[in-house]
């Protein structure tokens, strides 16, 4: 008897955890955005273009000086990829899927080998004189109860990551002539 019931205790946890994820989202999106003061076009362009990533990414030498960056045939449009690794970043590539010139672009990011993947589209629209550049993450868990319960608390920290990576691009694109 007391075997049953450290069965059923057990099985009891277990589906209240499996129960009370059903009450978090199982989709996702973080947004962020910023404006610069340069025109859509030159925004765009830069941005669309991984081999300048470097120049805003938080993922560089400074925060991994084993860091290295390598890229394919093409490094902007349809098809440009990065190829990254470092000791403490690992190894991973980035991979532009989707895009319309001067409207937005897509990129998926593969981690340890393809094993983790994530993904983003920027947006680019004109303001005045200048571009406002939405960044946009968004995505199905499923029915992964662990999932679930980190979405929320995944949410605080892309949007903190989002907002700090397009401060930098500002940064990186206003302070070019």
């Amino acid at each position: 008897m007391k075997l049953f019931k450290i069965y059923a205790s057990f099985f009891l946890i277990v589906g209240l955890f499996f129960g009370i994820s059903l009450f978090f989202p199982r989709y996702f999106k973080f947004e962020s955005h910023i404006e610069v003061n340069k025109p859509v076009h030159e925004t765009f362009t830069f941005m669309n273009d991984l081999r300048n990533w470097e120049k805003w990414s938080a993922w560089n030498k400074s925060m991994d000086t084993t860091f290295t960056v390598f890229y394919g045939k093409r490094s902007d449009s349809l098809g440009g990829r990065q190829h990254f690794y470092g000791k403490l970043i690992g190894k991973g590539s980035f991979y532009i899927n989707n895009y319309k010139p001067d409207e937005y672009f897509s990129y998926a990011l593969y981690m340890l080998g393809g094993d983790a993947t994530a993904g983003g589209t920027f947006y680019f629209t004109k303001q005045n004189n200048g571009t406002i550049i939405s960044w946009v993450d968004s995505g199905d868990v499923g029915y992964n109860p662990i999932f679930r319960y980190m979405v929320p608390f995944k949410k605080k920290s892309t949007e903190a990551a989002f907002t700090d990576g397009l401060k930098r691009i500002k940064t990186a694109l206003e302070s070019r002539p």
